[in-house]
């Protein structure tokens, strides 16, 4: 029996249980001072995915307008600005969403013979993460892949309106969607452990359904003497019932599997980052559609709450500095609103103190976060905001053993 057929296992019993956190307990680490700053960025696809769910159009159309909006927001120009982010604060550690690789094929071979909806495009038009590694590279920076996922996978056959160079009125545009944990390069990864989660949030279109796959990484890293455990994931939006259950049971889902993978170190402070979807302010409750036939209103914790519940610290609600409500979502979909329209809280830095060993519960020294990407200052040169996300950098002071 495999280690992901167990750890779902589990987590089948514990949906059934309750969400309280599991007792779970390794060798306290001895609590020696540690400084930690991380950082959470949705990249930004560069168009709302969910226009390819439009019944007004074909889908070809819907396509096409995705594609043309990536093209207006031009990943390539946004990396410069992200890793200049990057650059001003120089986390040892990155959590990146929405980190795609946008292959095409000319011609399609979806809707033209052999109709074939396999994504099997190979041409690279976009690979957001070798852009921006390359970008960091150029500004001296050293940062390596300590882990990643491959989420959703989609190709689809994209009307061709002078989008690609193809003599062809149809084209295939595969996107491949992926999360990804940067470590600086002074920073030793000891685990790296990626996955999808067991429910992912199935949309119909004509001819067939779009499962939007999400998952996460898991790391454990050693720094100066200490170890830590570094989490990064995206969970579903939220915004209607069906979408509501699935950001709850995917939650659900990463608090147990993190009670229950075990460190080589043994007991770990845990950090968790990424684009929850969840602002403190949606809960503590949400309806949503609940097992077995999804057509029955229920009300399901959020993710924010279930984080909270399972003993995870908000940081921002505990930072030094002025009070600040911390938006981070969402800006207009070209990336061109000459003001910021940032008014929601979902990019997410908590963290969890050591289930056993000698520090308790006043773990937290002191924290120092700051939303990153929000400023005039952070636009392109042609005006673009970074991405939709403002991101979150976090530094962390942990206490130690008395």
């Amino acid at each position: 029996m495999n280690t992901r057929f167990i750890l779902r296992a589990i987590l089948g019993s514990l949906l059934l249980l309750g969400f309280g956190q599991a007792a779970f307990a390794g060798e306290g680490k001895d609590g020696q001072a540690g400084r930690l700053k991380v950082m959470t960025q949705n990249l930004y696809v560069g168009a709302d995915l969910f226009k390819i769910l439009n019944p007004d159009q074909p889908i070809p159309v819907n396509a096409a307008e995705i594609f043309a909006d990536i093209q207006v927001t031009d990943f390539a120009q946004r990396a410069e600005s992200i890793a200049d982010l990057v650059a001003e604060h120089e986390p040892h550690l990155i959590g990146l969403q929405e980190v795609a690789l946008i292959r095409t094929q000319c011609p399609d071979d979806i809707i033209l013979p052999p109709g074939d909806p396999t994504p099997n495009a190979t041409d690279v038009y976009a690979d957001y993460l070798a852009i921006l590694l390359a970008e960091l590279a150029e500004r001296g920076l050293d940062y390596e892949v300590a882990a990643t996922v491959v989420n959703a996978d989609v190709e689809l056959p994209v009307l061709n309106l002078g989008l690609l160079d193809c003599p062809f009125p149809l084209f295939d545009a595969r996107l491949t969607d992926h999360d990804v944990t940067l470590r600086r390069s002074d920073v030793d990864v000891t685990l790296s452990l990626s996955d999808n989660y067991l429910y992912n949030l199935p949309a119909p279109i004509p001819g067939g359904v779009i499962v939007f796959t999400r998952g996460y990484n898991i790391v454990d890293v050693d720094l100066n003497g200490r170890s830590y455990r570094f989490v990064n994931t995206h969970l579903e939006v939220s915004g209607n019932p069906a979408a509501n259950f699935f950001q709850f049971v995917q939650a659900a889902e990463l608090t147990q599997i993190l009670d229950f993978v075990p460190s080589i170190a043994g007991d770990e402070i845990v950090v968790v980052v990424g684009d929850f979807n969840s602002d403190p302010d949606d809960g503590p409750q949400a309806i949503c559609l609940l097992p077995p036939d999804f057509d029955v209103l229920g009300l399901c914790p959020t993710p924010y709450a279930i984080m909270a519940g399972n003993g995870y610290v908000d940081t921002w609600t505990v930072r030094n500095g002025a009070p600040d409500p911390g938006y981070t979502c969402c800006q207009q979909d070209l990336l061109m609103n000459p003001v910021s329209w940032l008014d929601q809280r979902i990019d997410h830095v908590f963290v969890r103190p050591p289930m056993a060993g000698p520090q308790g519960p006043n773990f937290l020294n002191a924290v120092h976060a700051t939303v990153v990407g929000d400023r005039q200052e952070d636009r392109t040169v042609d005006g673009l905001w970074p991405s939709d996300h403002a991101g979150v950098v976090t530094g962390m002071t942990f206490r130690q053993k008395k």
